[in-house]
């Protein structure tokens, strides 16, 4: 039987088309089957102002749900950072990436959600992870409302000086409850979701902490969450932390 180039080629191509198409979702099959199991949201909700702050610092955008993880979603995104790329050459993808959030908003800070979820599973940074994180990643853009994210992310989220959880956290910064929060209370705290170390610390770094809170202000009038005069009245306030724990160290000159 005389080699058919033309059916060779096109066989090929259709072969590594349906590869393209069928890697991502073996990989995410994969991913549940060595990952634990899928983490439940949580149920108390986020209060308004808070929960505008966080899907601020989450990068969501305006967008009102998530856009769930596909191969066109992936390839939109790719190719509008791609194309940001080209047009600027500047240092780091943040605004890049920032630019093209209308794809996939929030992403990152789903990934860091199902980081957490990984860790609170006692699975170190491994291969099995990595999948792990990948799938619940995916899953979680097309199992969970947007209200059911925020509500995990202030219920489950590292807000610094290894405090987990909005409420604790509130407490602990600025001595009153969640919900009794004023807007740039609200942002301020918000600005710290992802920070577990213990190095950074408001009482004795107040200007990185009001540097901080402007950037999810100025996020959240973007998103129109807010309007310009009530960002330059949060911006012109004081911190308005509560007093120190007994335990904190002094701060260094």
């Amino acid at each position: 039987m005389p080699f058919n180039k033309r059916k060779a080629f096109f066989g090929l191509l259709i072969a590594g088309v349906a590869g393209a198409l069928l890697f991502p979702l073996a990989i995410y099959f994969i991913g549940f089957a060595l990952g634990p199991p899928r983490p439940v949201p949580a149920q108390q909700p986020v209060p308004p102002l808070l929960a505008d702050a966080l899907w601020a610092r989450a990068d969501g955008g305006r967008a009102t749900e998530f856009t769930p993880i596909s191969h066109v979603s992936m390839a939109q995104f790719a190719a509008c950072v791609a194309f940001e790329d080209w047009k600027d050459s500047t240092p780091g993808d943040a605004q890049r990436v920032a630019a093209c959030r209308e794809y996939m908003p929030a992403l990152q800070a789903v990934e860091y959600l199902s980081g957490v979820h990984m860790r609170d599973a006692n699975l170190k940074t491994s291969f099995r992870e990595g999948l792990g994180r990948f799938s619940t990643t995916v899953w979680l853009t097309r199992s969970w409302t947007k209200a059911e994210f925020l509500n995990t992310l202030a219920a489950r989220g590292e807000f610094g000086l290894g405090l987990r959880g909005a409420e604790a956290a509130s407490r602990h910064y600025f001595g009153r409850p969640a919900a009794e929060m004023t807007l740039p209370q609200a942002a301020m705290l918000a600005s710290f979701i992802g920070d577990r170390s213990t190095a950074f610390d408001p009482w004795c770094e107040a200007a990185a902490a009001a540097e901080m809170r402007r950037r999810i202000l100025e996020s959240m009038r973007d998103n129109e969450s807010i309007d310009a005069a009530a960002l330059n009245a949060a911006n012109a306030s004081g911190l308005d932390l509560g007093p120190p724990p007994p335990n904190h160290p002094p701060c260094k000159e």
